[in-house]
C-alpha cells in the first residue's frame, strides 16, 4: 500500500487552487519550455512518422492548428499530431525529476485546450507550471523502478500531467481535476519496446491526446476512482516496478520549491536519447583539453545506469530512427565531427562508412556504483566517459549534468542556436520572426495569434531537410 492515501486528492486539490503567482524565475523557466517545444515541434513536423498521423487522423472535423499543416484538427487529435511531431527529432527537453520528457507530452495538450477556449499565453505558462509540478510528484512517487521496468514515463505520466494541466486551463476545481487525473490513469500506456520506431514519438502525443480528453471528459462529468494513483490496484500498485510507490511526494507539493526551480528541465544539445548526452559531453571536453584526433582513439568506454542501459538497445542502428538510441552511433559521430545535429539521422548518414568505421571501438556498460541501486530521481549518478588512445594514454572524465540541465544552462545564444537549428529553413522565415518575438515577449498574447502563424505545410523527407552547422573536425 502506500504510504499517502490521498494522494490524487491532494494533487488535484494544489493544482485546482494554488493562485497563479509565480516568480519571475519560474516563469522565465516556462517561457523557456514552451520556447523548445515549439522548436521542436516544427522540426519534427516534416518527419515521416509526423505526416502519417497527420494522414491517418483524417479531416478530425476542427480547427485546432496542427504544426506543420493547413488543416486543423478537433482538439485531441491536433495534440496528437503536434505532440507526435514534438518527440519526432529527440531534441525535446528531458524533466529527469519525473523520469520523463514533460513539454512534447503536456504542452500541445496545453496549447490544444487554449486555442478552444481563446486563452493567453500567461494562462498556458500557468498550466505549464502547474502541470510539470504533478508530473514531478508523480515521477518522484514512482522513482527508477517504472522506468527500470521498461515504462515509458513520458507516456505513462505525461498524460497525468496533460490532464492536470488541461483541467487548470479550463478552471475545473478540485473535484473535477481529481476526476480529469483518474480518468487519465486508464489512458496511461507507453512500453520500451518501442524505442526506435514511430511508435516512441507517438507517445508523447498519445499522452497529450488523452490529457485533453480527460478533462474534457471530467468537465463534463465524466468520474472515476478518487484513489486512482494510490488505490491497491491504482496507478502505483500497477506501475511501480520492483518497488513501493512512495505517495509523500504529493504531501509535500504545499512546502517545498517548485521542481522546475530546483532541479530544473533538461534543454537537450543533441537530437537524440539523452541516456547518451552526459557521455558526449565529457567526450567533447577531453577532445577540447587533449586536442586528440578521431583516428588516434583505441577504444572508448562509456559507464552509465540502468534505466540507461534500458533506453539504449541498438548497438548497430539499421535506421536513424533506431540510431536516436545508440550510444556506439552518438559517440562515433561526435568523435569524428566534434558534435551530435540534426543532419547526423538521416538514411546516409546513419550508413556513413566512415562514421561506422569508429562504432566498434565504442562499448557501454553498466557503471559498477548504478548495480547497487543509490541512484534515484533526485540523485542522479554521474556518467563516466574512458578513451584510451593509440600511444597508451588514458583519459577519464565524469559528469553528472550535461549541457542544458539547470546545473549547466545555456548561454542566449545556445538557446539562440538551438532554435536555428530546428526552424532554420523549414518554417516560413518572416513567420519565424513574429513567432520569436511572441515567444520573447508572451504577455498578454493570444495563443491563437501563435499558433496561426506555425501553420504552413511542412516538407516531408528522412531529415534530408537539416544540414550540418559545423563541419568535420579536424
Amino acid at each position: 500500500m502506500s504510504v499517502n492515501p490521498q494522494a490524487t486528492k491532494i494533487l488535484s486539490h494544489w493544482a485546482a487552487t494554488v493562485p497563479a503567482q509565480w516568480a519571475p524565475s519560474t516563469l522565465r523557466i516556462a517561457e523557456h519550455s514552451l520556447e523548445d517545444t515549439i522548436a521542436a515541434m516544427v522540426a519534427g513536423a516534416g518527419d515521416r512518422v509526423a505526416a502519417s498521423v497527420r494522414r491517418g487522423l483524417g479531416s478530425g472535423a476542427g480547427s485546432v492548428p496542427v504544426i506543420g499543416s493547413t488543416q486543423g484538427l478537433c482538439a485531441p487529435l491536433s495534440a496528437l499530431a503536434n505532440g507526435t511531431a514534438a518527440h519526432a527529432r529527440e531534441l525535446d527537453e528531458m524533466f529527469f525529476v519525473a523520469g520523463s520528457h514533460f513539454g512534447c507530452a503536456v504542452i500541445p495538450a496545453i496549447l490544444a485546450q487554449a486555442w478552444e477556449i481563446d486563452a493567453s499565453l500567461d494562462q498556458v505558462l500557468d498550466a505549464i507550471v502547474v502541470g510539470s509540478e504533478v508530473m514531478a510528484r508523480i515521477g518522484l512517487a514512482m522513482n527508477r523502478a517504472h522506468f527500470e521496468k521498461g515504462w515509458h514515463g513520458t507516456q505513462t505520466i505525461g498524460v497525468l500531467a496533460a490532464a492536470v494541466a488541461c483541467a487548470r486551463l479550463r478552471g475545473l476545481d478540485s473535484d473535477q481535476t481529481a476526476h480529469a487525473l483518474s480518468l487519465a490513469v486508464s489512458m496511461a500506456a507507453g512500453p520500451k519496446v518501442q524505442f526506435g520506431t514511430d511508435a516512441k514519438p507517438m507517445h508523447a502525443g498519445l499522452a497529450a491526446q488523452g490529457g485533453v480528453l480527460a478533462a474534457s471528459l471530467a468537465a463534463a462529468g465524466v468520474t472515476g476512482s478518487t484513489v486512482a494513483l494510490e488505490g491497491p490496484h491504482g496507478f502505483g500498485a500497477l506501475y511501480a516496478g520492483h518497488t513501493t510507490a512512495d505517495w509523500s511526494a504529493a504531501t509535500s507539493v504545499q512546502s517545498e520549491a517548485l521542481a522546475i526551480e530546483s532541479h530544473g528541465f533538461a534543454f537537450k544539445l543533441y537530437p537524440n536519447c539523452a541516456s547518451t548526452h552526459r557521455c558526449l559531453d565529457a567526450l567533447q571536453s577531453l577532445v577540447a583539453e587533449h586536442g586528440f584526433a578521431a583516428d588516434e582513439v583505441a577504444r572508448i568506454e562509456t559507464l552509465v545506469g540502468r534505466v540507461n542501459m534500458v533506453n539504449l538497445r541498438h548497438a548497430e542502428p539499421p535506421d536513424a530512427r533506431e540510431a536516436m538510441f545508440s550510444m556506439q552511433y552518438a559517440v562515433a559521430t561526435l568523435l569524428r565531427y566534434g558534435t551530435v545535429e540534426l543532419a547526423d539521422f538521416t538514411p546516409q548518414a546513419v550508413h556513413d562508412a566512415e562514421t561506422r568505421r569508429y562504432m566498434p571501438i565504442v562499448e557501454m556498460r553498466l557503471d559498477p556504483k548504478a548495480e547497487s541501486g543509490t541512484e534515484t530521481a533526485t540523485n542522479l549518478l554521474p556518467h563516466t566517459t574512458v578513451v584510451t588512445l593509440k600511444d597508451g594514454r588514458r583519459l577519464e572524465r565524469a559528469l553528472q549534468h550535461a549541457k542544458g540541465s539547470l546545473a549547466n544552462p545555456f548561454s542566449a545564444l545556445e538557446r539562440q542556436a538551438k532554435f536555428d537549428q530546428c526552424t532554420a529553413g523549414i518554417a516560413p522565415a518572416e513567420r519565424l520572426a513574429q513567432v520569436r518575438q511572441i515567444l520573447a515577449a508572451p504577455q498578454g498574447i493570444p495563443v491563437r495569434r501563435l499558433l496561426e502563424l506555425l501553420q504552413f505545410e511542412a516538407h516531408v523527407d528522412d531529415g534530408e531537410r537539416f544540414r550540418r552547422t559545423a563541419g568535420c573536425r579536424p
